[in-house]
């Protein structure tokens, strides 16, 4: 097992000839349904005079990401709100809360008013409105950097294409090896006791209450388990939820089954877990903060994701600050993503100003670089490609390899991936309660003792474990290895984030010249 890192430095180049619907990761239609999602598709949307064509994302339909100057702003939001007034339309700005306070960025529901028509409830053709009042001088022209879509995240694992549908074999080379029950032989490596430890946040489908590999502890009990999970945070993050989809509002992993009555175990159930039992066999010593944002469909909100790595960001702020309740993080992993509707691709936007606070703070930030075969730019695994100041920290987009170290052919690719580790055919900890509807192909008594005999049940997991694959796992394998050469190195006398950062960078720098 090994990581490789790419023979230049990660950077952007334009590709004219790209398709505008590459990198669009396939979701069915009840799941885009179940969390308001629509996809843009460049030929079949509205644009506002002297607007250029887009290329495809993923967004919700019925929610904008507006920033809070606006929202504070009477005037400017009584004009927002006037040029939507004409089709029936109303921004309900009730629900403006931030996750965080003060993180900057509040979403603000569309909501249909009045006898308008149903099918004007798009965020995209509102933003195009929005545009073309600007272009009149109807609304001042910074609204167009403080009014966004609101992306859906999508996890990189599994299989590309259709939710809960098989992908035909001629494709089989396009998706990452299946989720298996296994069981385990080689023993968790032992963990040693330390006054300081290097922690990880991991900001995706949550942890189980327990597993035979890691003890879990919530944070205000102060434990030094090998998880900490945050049930205060998710009781906020749940307190707002506004979607046909189960709030978040607990820590745990689950559900374990679809909303169907198939009884299938869900697509990413068990995806943080994997993420968690991976650090757990490669750095020991580590210990893992873990915020549950990723729903068991795979998807996240771009609002609440934002939401995380700023309450992260306040908790290391807190922590240097002597808050001995706060928990301090060295670096984030994150497994989902977006590709930008914006056809040049440019930085921006709320997560990328929330990944710039973490950075100027000293965390390092490992991105997954999506599972969708494309060489194009898959946000927050791109920002890697942007230029940072020295003194802040590494941002990686982490694809994947095959057990034989090739690239796999699931795996995005480009300039701007910084480097890669396996992600194909790994095993690691899965919640033991996942026990799905699909049945072994055979099953006997046997004819001289009382008990059964049956081939591989494919979705009984009750020994704890799983093979799986995806990018969403190379990412916390690059973060292990980092971390595992920052602690070798020793922790930083003064705990400020200059330090903190050139920590993260000559720990980087050392395994690059390996």
């Amino acid at each position: 097992m090994r990581l490789i890192f790419a023979d230049e430095e990660p950077h952007l180049e334009p590709n004219p000839r790209r398709d505008r619907m590459s990198g669009v990761p396939a979701i069915s239609a009840t799941t885009l349904d179940r969390h308001s999602g629509r996809v843009l598709r460049p030929g079949q949307v509205v644009r506002a005079p002297g607007e250029p064509m887009p290329v495809g994302t993923i967004y919700r339909y019925d929610h904008l990401l507006i920033d809070e100057s606006i929202i504070l702003d009477d005037a400017v939001r009584r004009r927002l709100e006037s040029t939507v007034k004409p089709i029936g339309l109303r921004l309900d700005c009730q629900s403006s809360t931030a996750i965080v306070p003060g993180q900057g960025s509040h979403r603000v529901p569309v909501l249909l008013g009045g006898q308008g028509d149903p099918t004007a409830v798009d965020a995209w053709a509102l933003i195009q409105r929005f545009r073309t009042a600007m272009g009149e001088g109807r609304l001042p022209a910074e609204v167009a950097d403080k009014v966004r879509l609101e992306h859906l995240m999508v996890c990189s694992k599994g299989t590309p294409g259709i939710s809960g549908a098989e992908p035909p074999a001629a494709a089989s080379h396009l998706r990452p090896l299946g989720r298996i029950p296994v069981d385990m032989v080689n023993p968790m490596p032992l963990r040693r006791s330390m006054d300081r430890r290097i922690r990880v946040a991991i900001l995706d489908t949550g942890v189980p209450k327990s597993h035979a590999a890691f003890d879990v502890s919530d944070r205000s009990e102060g434990e030094d388990t090998f998880v900490v999970v945050d049930e205060e945070f998710q009781r906020r993050l749940g307190s707002q939820a506004d979607s046909p989809a189960l709030p978040l509002d607990t820590p745990w992993d689950g559900p374990v089954h679809e909303p169907t009555l198939l009884g299938e175990v869900a697509s990413h159930f068990g995806h943080g877990t994997f993420m968690t039992g991976l650090i757990r066999q490669i750095s020991p010593d580590a210990q893992v903060y873990s915020l549950r944002v990723v729903h068991n469909d795979g998807l996240a909100y771009e609002h609440e994701v934002v939401g995380a790595l700023n309450h992260v960001a306040d908790q290391v702020e807190a922590a240097r600050g002597g808050d001995s309740e706060a928990i301090g993080v060295d670096v984030v992993v994150l497994a989902m993503g977006y590709v930008d509707e914006n056809p040049d691709d440019p930085p921006g936007g709320w997560i990328g100003s929330s990944i710039e606070r973490l950075t100027n703070l000293g965390v390092t930030v490992v991105a997954a670089a999506g599972n969708q075969s494309s060489d194009r730019p898959f946000y927050p695994a791109a920002f890697a490609a942007y230029p940072r100041p020295e003194t802040s920290a590494p941002v990686l987009s982490v694809g994947a390899l095959n057990p034989n170290q090739n690239v796999a052919m699931f795996s995005n690719d480009g300039p701007w991936v910084s480097c890669f580790a396996t992600g194909a055919g790994l095993v690691s900890t899965f919640p033991g309660e996942a026990k799905g509807s699909l049945m072994p192909d055979r099953r006997a008594r046997a004819s001289f003792a009382d008990r059964h005999r049956e081939s591989h049940d494919p979705d009984d997991f009750s020994a704890g474990y799983a093979v799986w694959g995806g990018t969403s796992f190379a990412a916390p394998l690059a973060a292990a290895f980092l971390m595992n050469e920052m602690t070798e190195s020793g922790m930083p006398e003064v705990d400020d984030s200059v330090q903190v950062a050139a920590w993260a960078h000559g720990a980087l720098k050392r395994l690059k010249n390996r």
